[in-house]
């Protein structure tokens, strides 16, 4: 529920609207992201409690927990910075990620993610042989029509706007 709060609030912020979240609008959804970030953290620091932060099957061992570590740490980022008056607006963008901990709580959607995440390697192979096809397309394009098109868009004499 939190994460989909979540979603719901990040759809809702508009950055450009009022810069000084002086709106009751701006008040309320930074309210609902502090409660997100702190519910997050507390969550962190259950699961660091119960399972442990370092060795064998400890908390930073899991792939996702390590992205939760990643998500609370940069909101703690934001927040200190925040507070010193230092806007870094690029921090903030590491809210996108947190709807991805909802892949964590589905099987089946990890079990695509995992899959497409170890497929990737091989994709690097398919798009060095697209670039491949494409720059001798161009290279022939170049050749037959090199000059044939020189100075054919332009203005008529007569020509009114």
């Amino acid at each position: 529920m939190v994460i989909l709060l979540n979603c719901v609030t990040l759809g809702m912020y508009q950055p450009c609207e009022n810069i000084d979240c002086t709106s009751d609008r701006c008040q309320i959804l930074q309210a609902f992201d502090a409660f997100i970030y702190i519910f997050f953290a507390l969550e962190m620091v259950i699961k660091m409690v119960a399972l442990g932060i370092f060795g064998r099957r400890c908390y930073l061992g899991d792939t996702w927990n390590r992205l939760d570590f990643f998500i609370v740490m940069s909101g703690m980022v934001e927040y200190s910075l925040d507070l010193q008056n230092i806007n870094l607006s690029a921090i903030r963008t590491v809210r996108v990620l947190r709807p991805l901990k909802a892949i964590n709580r589905v099987p089946s959607m990890r079990i695509l993610v995992n899959l497409l995440l170890d497929t990737l390697p091989m994709l690097g192979n398919v798009l060095l042989l697209c670039f491949f096809v494409f720059f001798i397309f161009g290279i022939i394009g170049v050749q037959l029509w090199a000059g044939l098109l020189r100075n054919r868009c332009y203005l008529e004499e007569n020509f009114n706007l």
